[in-house]
């Protein structure tokens, strides 16, 4: 049997900080990954759903949501959109309905400061320059200008960008600075194994450790670790936990619970033509993330706003239509859908998402086959806070003449998501999370979660970064503890 001092499930940012940290100390290192290992020249410019679905895995329920997850060498950080921003303060300051921080007490922004700017400088993140910003990122800064709205230049993980928009199908041109470029070459070269293809069925407490049963390549394989870290994001996470609470019986009943999308809602634009020069504009060109964001409503609306670029044609699969509507056809289908499209794409086009403090409105269970599924629960504190983005974005749309459609009609919203929270929250005791501040499952000692499902609550920003910090701090403390 193989036996190493810590074996990491899933190899985004949660898994392969710990891996390479670990490695560095000396420890023996064994990282289970379900996904293929690519690099580069494997990825492809392409939006075929084939392509797409080998590096992205949708994640399909009986309600009808589709959360994206990646499943490769090097998880989300490479389909992702590169945005990595510290957590504001205020975001570690949110109260429950009892008036109770979600955050452990231990956690601010002045903690964390010190882990973000390591990984900061291991994921080559900064602030990009004015002339880095693409005309979708600036279309959408003159439509806040309007309204006297601010916006700011991004912090991004780029590096000399080319602008093609494929971003979220891998950089060809290796610009993005994904995992696959510092952290996980780092691990490997202080002899961490990366082992692709490994489906992990459950875990097993034994003496002085824990046996991880996978599946690799329809083998059925075990190994044995002192110390085990699940990184395998906000879905497969608290699948695998709810696999495993036979062997694991004291887990928190809140594994699976107070699943979070981030708040992400999206929105399209559509730009009347005298809002700018936009012949030379074209919605596809530039990075998917465009370069700036905007804090101004965070304060008074909980929000954020995003945009984006690399817009294909088939965001008018939506329901764009309206009846007596100045810009919209009156059916989503046939030649009036047809020559609607064609006036709008690609000159007439921009796209942003808001992020922000919203509440959880599912959770994630299993099927009877162990797979995961997602259950509904209360949405009435979400649907508030996509009250309070509707008032702004009818009051934005009323003085740009920008018209504002959401990408999914309201009772879909909060459906699908690549922000997938909380699931296995951080808290003070087991009586309101599943890990403790030190990110170890209560009960269960030298078992870590390390990913978005350990995060306490919405964070209003990509959550890239702060997953990075706490991996880092988790890392620290479990070579600490030795």
């Amino acid at each position: 049997m193989e036996q190493y001092d810590a074996v990491i499930i899933g190899s985004g940012y949660g898994g392969s900080i710990p891996a390479a940290r670990l490695a560095e100390a000396g420890m023996s290192v064994l990282v289970l990954e379900r996904g293929p290992r690519y690099a580069a020249a494997d990825f492809e410019q392409s939006d075929d759903p084939r392509y797409i679905q080998r590096i992205v895995d949708l994640v399909l329920s009986k309600t009808n949501v589709a959360f994206r997850t990646g499943k490769m060498v090097g998880g989300a950080s490479i389909p992702m959109d590169g945005a990595h921003f510290r957590m504001p303060q205020r975001s570690f300051e949110v109260v429950d309905g009892l008036g109770r921080r979600y955050w452990p007490d231990v956690y601010s922004r002045a903690m964390l400061d010190p882990y973000y700017e390591r990984a900061e400088q291991m994921l080559s993140v900064r602030q990009l320059g004015w002339t880095e910003i693409s005309k979708a990122g600036g279309l959408f800064a003159k439509m806040l200008d309007t309204v006297g709205a601010s916006a700011e230049r991004a912090r991004l993980n780029y590096t000399d960008c080319r602008q093609c928009g494929f971003c979220a199908q891998g950089c060809i041109y290796g610009k993005k600075q994904s995992l696959l470029y510092n952290y996980i070459p780092l691990a490997e070269s202080h002899g961490a194994e990366f082992r692709a293809g490994c489906l992990v069925d459950h875990l097993e407490p034994v003496k002085g450790g824990y046996l991880v049963y996978y599946e690799r390549f329809g083998v059925a394989r075990h190994a044995f670790a002192r110390r085990v870290f699940v990184a395998g994001g906000g879905i497969h996470t608290p699948a695998l936990l709810l696999r495993s609470q036979n062997w694991l019986p004291a887990l928190s009943s809140h594994v699976g619970e107070h699943f979070n999308n981030n708040g992400e809602h999206a929105f399209l634009g559509i730009l009347p033509p005298e809002f700018d020069e936009l012949s030379s504009y074209l919605c596809w060109k530039g990075m998917d993330n465009a370069g700036v964001m905007s804090f101004h409503w965070f304060d008074s609306h909980d929000f954020t706003l995003h945009p984006g670029g690399g817009i294909e044609p088939t965001v008018f699969a939506a329901d764009f239509a309206a009846p007596d509507d100045a810009v919209l056809p009156s059916r989503a289908w046939g030649m009036p859908y047809k020559r609607f499209v064609e006036t709008v794409y690609p000159h007439r086009i921009i796209a942003f998402s808001a992020l922000g403090l919203a509440e959880g409105h599912r959770a994630v269970a299993i099927d009877a086959a162990g797979a995961p599924d997602m259950v509904e629960r209360d949405r009435s504190a979400y649907d508030a806070y996509l009250d309070r983005i509707e008032v702004v974005m009818a009051d934005l749309e009323a003085q740009t003449g920008v018209r504002l459609l959401p990408t999914v009609p309201r009772p879909l919203a909060g459906t699908t998501s690549a922000h997938l929270l909380c699931s296995c929250r951080m808290a003070e005791s087991a009586a309101d999370g599943v890990v403790d501040p030190d990110g170890q499952v209560f009960g269960y000692e030298n078992l870590y979660v390390c990913d978005a499902s350990a995060l306490s609550f919405a964070l209003g920003v990509n959550p890239a970064l702060t997953i990075s910090a706490i991996a880092e701090r988790t890392a620290e403390l479990a070579i600490a503890k030795g």
